[in-house]
């Protein structure tokens, strides 16, 4: 039995069930940041174990000095799995609602522990009538840290059916697994070619539910790297998140699946909810500020971030050496930033418009970072299956490791370079910032004139044929050739 502080952060987007203080929410989630344990005389033990007022009234006041609402813990030593509210833990957080929502103005958040596999359950007490409050069950429980481990509500997300389709996926790492890993909400940021690979290989796994966020455009420029991108889509002016939620419909495994696009930037308002709303969040990205929005999101919101990237040395017209990198962003382990994958000097240099202005970009050294875009198929995919084997690691915890470092690998060498320290010391992200959820006093969104002028471009492009016409043109040149 014990008492956390906690802060909320409410994700916009499509409801998903169960409810919370926000109406319009797509999901409600409470940060567990900090642990009050009983101190000498605060425990009752008749049986079972009980609290005293005094416990209550000192953790509530400590949690609200703290800025943070506040949560019960209760044990269940033989409990597995997802723990339900008993009649027991029901009247103990019952008796508490209404004085948890006075002290700290916020809602009382209920979590029991089960003792033999380490699962949760967890519910929101919320207000129904005047001193009246009722709990509303939420659908997981997730734990931040070296291993993803997921509790999930059987009855709000029921275990899904193992198809045909799957046999040799599930014999890979178990039944069990498999339908933790396929209850996950993935978001994939950034579906270029890198991206569209990781969302063909989640959808063929089993993955039940994705979030696709990309602004962009398929382009003459992308046909050599953008697995499913054709002429056609080119010349529909498609947008890539709408491509990749296409293709993954057509390859997905799983028996009821959902992929939804979002034209969107992860830095604008939208796109940056779209994410919070995720389990997993993909970066796939290759401009500094969108990473920034991404790490905020792994430590602020303790939504874990795979991370990768992609450089080629291809001075004088030859390849020279190549090397892709992959990591996951996550309490405990290096951030972004430190890894070195952004420099906020970039990011605000890109959020003023300068990374888009092609006179800056010309007047960087050659060798400069922002300058380097050469890529190919072939390193994309080695990029992709190095973020999947990553995100698979964090997952499932192979003979029970579940972190082994960021990696680096290098293309002339054949070598592969780990880095296993977490976060330089003072970094704010493993410091200050930790789980402050909606309360961070960082304001990472703002507008992006490119995602913007994207979409504009593509509506043009739609009201320039009707629907029906533009299709029959291109079928036309299709069978032209």
């Amino acid at each position: 039995m014990g008492g956390a502080w906690e802060r909320g952060a409410v994700a916009d987007g499509d409801q998903q069930g169960g409810g919370g203080p926000d109406a319009d929410a797509g999901r409600t989630t409470a940060l567990l940041t900090g642990l009050v344990l009983p101190e000498d005389g605060e425990r009752i033990v008749h049986g079972t174990v009980d609290f005293t007022s005094g416990y209550f009234l000192r953790a509530a006041a400590l949690a609200a000095e703290a800025g943070c609402g506040l949560g019960f813990i209760h044990a269940h030593p033989g409990g597995r799995g997802w723990q339900a509210l008993n009649t027991v833990d029901h009247a103990a957080e019952a008796a508490f609602a209404a004085q948890t929502q006075v002290i700290t103005g916020r809602p009382l958040v209920g979590l029991t522990f089960a003792g033999t596999d380490a699962g949760h359950g967890a519910r929101i007490w919320q207000q129904h009538a005047p001193r009246h409050y009722l709990p509303t069950e939420a659908e997981s429980v997730r734990g931040a840290g070296d291993r993803l481990a997921v509790t999930f509500n059987d009855r709000l997300l029921p275990v899904p059916t193992a198809t045909t389709r799957q046999v040799r996926t599930v014999s890979a790492w178990g039944a069990p697994a498999q339908a933790d890993l396929a209850r996950l909400h993935i978001g994939i940021v950034g579906c270029g070619s890198v991206g569209m690979l990781i969302v063909e290989a989640l959808a063929r796994t089993g993955i039940q539910r994705l979030s696709l966020l990309d602004f962009d455009t398929v382009e003459d420029v992308n046909l050599d790297r953008l697995l499913h991108a054709t002429a056609r889509d080119v010349r529909l002016h498609r947008a890539k998140a709408d491509l990749a939620a296409h293709a993954a419909r057509r390859a997905a495994t799983a028996a009821h699946f959902r992929a939804t696009p979002h034209e969107a930037s992860v830095v604008e308002p939208d796109g940056f909810a779209a994410a919070a709303d995720c389990d997993v969040l993909f970066s796939c990205v290759d401009r500094p500020w969108p990473r920034a929005a991404l790490n905020l999101l792994a430590h602020t919101h303790l939504i874990p971030v795979v991370d990768g990237g992609i450089a080629v040395d291809a001075r004088g017209g030859r390849l020279r050496g190549a090397a892709w990198r992959a990591h996951v962003a996550a309490p405990g382990r290096a951030c972004l930033e430190c890894l070195g994958q952004y420099d906020p000097a970039h990011v605000q240099a890109e959020r003023d418009g300068s990374l888009d202005d092609p006179a800056y970009i010309t007047g960087l050294p050659a060798d400069h970072p922002l300058r380097r875009q050469e890529n190919v198929f072939v390193f994309s995919t080695g990029a992709a299956a190095a973020q999947l084997t990553q995100f698979l690691t964090m997952a499932t915890a192979p003979g029970g490791i579940a972190d082994t470092g960021a990696h680096l690998y290098h293309l002339t060498t054949g070598t592969l370079d780990r880095r296993e320290e977490g976060c330089t010391p003072g970094c704010p992200y493993d410091g200050p910032l930790l789980a402050l959820g909606d309360d961070t006093p960082v304001t990472v969104t703002g507008r992006h004139p490119a995602a913007e002028q994207a979409r504009a471009t593509r509506t043009r492009a739609a009201h320039r044929w009707p629907l029906r016409a533009r299709r029959a043109v291109d079928d036309l040149l299709h069978r032209l050739g």
